[in-house]
This record gives structure tokens, sequence and C-alpha cells, in this order.
């Protein structure tokens, strides 16, 4: 080859490089342009280094096939949303074709409906008392099941806060698990505050087997409910949607006593299941079960009704089914002593006093965590009495300053007072002062002793205005509480002197 042709393939190979390099430089990075310049300085030095020349080729190879990927993927991206737009055009289609579907089906079943109403209505009423019917049926039959077990009743206060007192505890566990051959029936009784109920609740849960215990509400509407409750029973006429509409639609008319008389129904019903129960449980175990009416001082109310119980309480422990225990807060009411199934009443009859001062100790030492000083200061102003230490206690550790505590304590004494008409200048000041001048001698005094400072009507007022309590176990009359004695010690002059 001529030194002409080697010198003009050389320079076509510079020319078209350079040119090649100038065209792609557009689709370059910075970097890469930067990267290029350098081979190109490189070449331009020597013109006769071949293996350069390769390198700078296989760079425009790779720089050619990168702008084509590119290009490829630069198409591929327009594709993509318009297959995404489409398939969501179809997603929506689809569902907008599914609610037309559902639409067109509560259409045909409203049209079913609205030309087989009756008919659909009818069904679905005697589906509804059917229903209804059945789970009345298998509640009934749980009664016996539910009198084996007990019913366990919460007493609401933790184990941990509870003081045990056992001579009380014996006393109910007598009584709460009567022998077979027994024909009287119980009444407990205790002034407000004293923790009759919570030892009642916590006796009975600890024996659990034929313990049923009822807690008289205080709307007697509710009383059969109160009772089935008891014995977890569900009613026919309280499940059934239809029954239920009916009776809306009775007291909406005024037509109230119909609740009345469904409650005194289901009261019955659920005595007449409970003696079922009672005589199967009596069979078992030779054991007769016992039912606890809690608050039966409520039921003075419906006189009616608290007699038919007093009659079932003595009946059924003179036939030996069950026996009832009447639970009544304060003094036990007239009319129950005056009826003759008192005469079933085992006597004495029991009743829950305040607590000693050995208990009270230790409520507020080990239970409330309260230094012994300071313990016995509260306890010198109220006493045994559960409830009042219990909030003096709350009060103490909430922070409040023994003096603070004291002057609650004895304000709310001077309002029992002034409701007695026992303070300075009023009616009932003078006759009082004796009265609390004897009981400060002999601590308790006879109930027709007490009758003779007031007459009869004035005696019940004064015993009324809780400033002294009757003890029908003892047929005696004491100071009220601890405090009721505190606020006539820091009163001295008014009523001692």
């Amino acid at each position: 080859m001529s030194f002409f042709k080697i010198n003009q393939n050389f320079y076509k190979n510079i020319f078209s490089s350079h040119f090649v390099n100038y065209q792609t430089r557009y689709f370059q990075s910075s970097n890469f342009i930067l990267r290029n310049s350098k081979l190109k300085l490189s070449f331009s030095r020597n013109f006769t280094n071949v293996k350069n020349i390769k390198i700078e080729h296989k760079a425009k190879t790779a720089i050619l096939k990168g702008f084509k990927i590119s290009e490829k993927k630069l198409f591929k991206v327009p594709i993509q949303k318009k297959f995404i737009n489409i398939s969501k055009k179809l997603k929506n289609l689809e569902f907008s074709s599914h609610i037309l579907s559902i639409t067109s089906m509560l259409k045909n079943i409203l049209i079913v409906i609205q030309n087989n109403w009756s008919n659909i209505l009818g069904l679905g009423i005697l589906m509804d008392l059917l229903f209804a019917f059945i789970i009345n049926g298998i509640s009934e039959y749980r009664v016996y099941w539910i009198l084996k077990n007990g019913t366990q009743p919460n007493a609401k206060i933790p184990k941990d806060k509870f003081v045990s007192r056992s001579q009380i505890s014996e006393i109910f566990m007598k009584i709460f698990q009567p022998k077979v051959y027994n024909s009287f029936y119980h009444v407990i009784c205790g002034e407000y505050g004293t923790g009759k109920t919570t030892s009642i609740k916590m006796e009975a849960t600890n024996i659990g087997k034929g313990v049923i215990y009822v807690d008289i509400p205080t709307d007697l509407d509710n009383l059969g409910k109160a009772f089935g409750k008891a014995i977890n029973l569900l009613f026919f006429e309280d499940i059934s949607f239809t029954i239920k509409l009916m009776r809306k639609i009775f007291s909406g008319m005024g037509m109230v006593n119909h609740e009345t008389a469904i409650s005194l129904y289901q009261w019955k019903r659920v005595m007449e299941l409970f003696q079922n129960a009672s005589e199967i449980y009596k069979k078992n175990y030779n054991k007769l079960p016992v039912i606890i009416y809690d608050n039966i001082n409520r039921l003075l109310k419906k006189p009616e009704i608290f007699d038919i119980i007093q009659n079932n309480a003595k009946d059924n422990a003179d036939n030996e089914t069950y026996i009832a225990i009447f639970v009544c807060e304060g003094s036990i009411s007239e009319r129950m002593k005056s009826y003759p199934a008192w005469k079933s009443v085992n006597k004495p009859i029991i009743e829950i006093g305040d607590f000693n001062e050995n208990e009270s100790m230790e409520y507020l030492i080990n239970k409330r965590k309260i230094n012994f000083i300071e313990a016995k200061k509260l306890y010198n102003l109220v006493g045994g009495r559960i409830i009042e230490l219990k909030i003096v206690a709350d009060n103490f550790i909430a922070g409040q300053p023994f003096e603070v505590i004291k002057q609650q304590v004895l304000t709310e004494v001077k309002k029992k007072f002034d409701s007695a008409k026992l303070l300075q200048n009023q009616s009932n000041h003078e006759t009082g002062k004796r009265l609390i001048k004897v009981l400060q001698n002999c601590k308790e005094i006879d109930i027709y002793e007490f009758k003779k400072f007031f007459n009869n009507e004035k005696s019940n007022e004064i015993l009324e205005a809780n400033i002294f309590t009757y003890h029908p176990s003892r047929h005696t009359v004491t100071f009220q509480s601890q405090s009721i004695e505190y606020f006539i010690c820091e009163n001295a002059d008014i009523f001692i002197k």
C-alpha cells in the first residue's frame, strides 16, 4: 500500500470518529462527556495509537446501545400508562355492573315483600314466637342446675378489703345450710351501713350450692325480672320482639298497669319453678335449698305481695321444701310481726350490728394502712359503723386533716338532731335531754321505757331520725352510732349539764 492510501484511510477514520463523537454528546451525561474529552485528548496526542482507536470504538458502540435502550424505555412508559388506565376503566365497569346487579336484586326482593307482606309478616311473627318459646323452655330446664350451683352473688368489695366476722360467719353457715327437718324461716335485720349485705353475699358465695340470692328492686315493676335474674331465667315475653312491641304500644296508650301485671305473673312463674326445682334438689342431696330476700322492706309498698311471700315462706318451711331468709334494713315492720306467718320465724331473729373495736382497728390498720394513733382517733369518732369507717378512712388517706374530718361528721350529726327537734330551744329538747342522760348511764333501755319519754307517734319519729335505734333481737333502744355519742360529748353543756 502506498503512503498516500495509508494517509487517506487514517484521515477518514479520524474524521468519522470525530463526527460520531460530537453527534452522541447530546445524549450523554456531563461525567461521560468529561471522560470522552479525555479520550479525545489522548487520541490527539498520538495519532498512530491503534489500541486507543479500538477503545474509542467500543465506547461509541456502548453509547449507541444505551441510546437505543433509553428510546425503548421512553416508548414503554406511555404504553404502560395507557394499559393501567384501561384496566382501571374495566374495574370501574365491573364494580358498577356489580352494583347494578345488587340494586336489581334488592328491587326484586322488595317487590316480592310488597306482594306478599302479610304472609311474610305472619311467618316472621310465628318464627319470633317459636324462637322465644324454645329459649324460654331451655332456661326453665336450667333452673335446677342454677339451684345446684347457687347464684354466688358478687359482694362488690375486694377480698383484701373485707374483714371477716367469725361470729356472724358461723351463724350464716348454719342457716344457709339447713337440715332437712327444719320448719322455720329466718329474719336478718340491721341498720344501714353495718355491712349485713356484704357479709351475706360473701357467705352465700362461699357456700354456693343450694343458695339463691334475690335483691328486691326499688321499682317493683321489675320484681319478676329480679327473681328471674336470680335463677338465670329468660322470660318468653322479654325474648319475643313481637311481645315487646305490643308492650310498648300498650305503654304508649297509657296502660301502665299491664307492666305491673306482667311483673307479678313473672314472679309467680319463678316461684313455681323454684319450688319444683327445690323438691328435686332435696331428693338428690337430702338438703333444703335456701332463698334469700334482701331489702325485703321495699315490698311494704306492695303489702299484698309481701303477704304472699311471707305465706310462701311459712308454707314451704312447714312442708320442708325450701327455707326463706328475709333481710331487712332497720327495724322489722309491725306488719310483718302482726301477720300470722310470723309464728314460723326462727327466734330470736338475727341482728347485724356494728364492728367491735378489734374488727374496726383491723380494718383501719391492716386493710387501709392507717397508723395506730390516727386509726384510734377515727374509731373514737365514728365507732364500728363500717360505712362511716370507710368514709373517714377515704378522706384521711386523701390527705384531709383529722379536725376537718371531725367537723364534717359532727355537721351531719347536728342535722339529725335538728330533724328530731332535739337541739336547744326546740320542742323535744328537754325530753330528749332526760333520755340522753339515762342512756349515758345505762347504754340501752327497754323499748317500752323508751316510749314513756314520748308518745307512740313521736317515738317513731324520733327513731326515724337515726339518733336512737331499736334492736328487735333484744327489744331495746341505744344510741344509733358512736358519732352520736361524740356529738353529745362535744356539746355537753347543751345535753348533759
